[in-house]
């Protein structure tokens, strides 16, 4: 298996900068100046939305790049995939890929029951079904804060409310994504903000699967 959790880590730790940037202006910026005025929180609140989408599409494709390696055989430090009863490996990874869409133009990774029901298609048994499994309510929660970032609908800010009570203890006024991925998780020390602690869970379960 090539370094996909290393490449994934890396695309994590990137996004998460890009909204440490924005803190990082903020507070050097001379009071009084256009960067201090521009760099108003509702604003950085935004830089926080788009590195958790760029968090949220690295996971989605670490997800189907190993997905397709597994089904042609290759091995990972945390074990290996099984093929389903009646089925082999693939022998190349255009094979696996074609195998994987089962005849769509593409999958989708966000939802965990989908990622389960996908992999007992192709698998008897593999780390990707073990470790979805295990933390699929977790996931369909980080899910919800993605999809409150790109939908309005008012199920997305339900959903988005509902995780955010789960995974803070709170709501957050307006729905704001923002707001929750630049508030702290005040029950680490320090305590680190929740798109840095999203992320590290984003990593610790790509170390899992692959």
């Amino acid at each position: 298996m090539p370094s996909l959790r290393a490449e994934f880590s890396t695309r994590v730790s990137e996004a998460m900068r890009l909204a440490e940037v924005g803190e990082v202006a903020r507070a050097e910026a001379r009071p009084g100046s256009r960067t201090r005025a521009s760099l108003y929180p509702a604003r950085l609140e935004y830089l926080y939305e788009m590195a958790y989408l760029r968090i949220f599409v690295s996971w989605e494709g670490f997800l189907e790049q190993v997905f397709v390696r597994y089904l042609c055989g290759y091995t990972s430090g945390v074990g290996v995939a099984v093929p389903a009863t009646g089925t082999s490996f693939q022998s190349t990874l255009a094979n696996a890929e074609r195998a994987m869409l089962g005849g769509q133009q593409y999958v989708l990774w966000h939802n965990p029951a989908r990622v389960i029901q996908r992999a007992r298609t192709c698998f008897g048994s593999s780390p990707i079904e073990t470790v979805i499994q295990s933390n699929a309510t977790r996931l369909e929660q980080l899910a919800a804060v993605r999809h409150r970032i790109t939908h309005a609908q008012q199920d997305a800010r339900n959903k988005f409310d509902s995780a955010t009570m789960m995974i803070a203890g709170r709501r957050y006024r307006g729905s704001r994504a923002g707001a929750f991925l630049r508030d702290e998780d005040s029950s680490a020390t320090p305590a680190p903000r929740w798109l840095e602690q999203l992320g590290r869970e984003f990593q610790g379960l790509a170390a899992q699967i692959a």
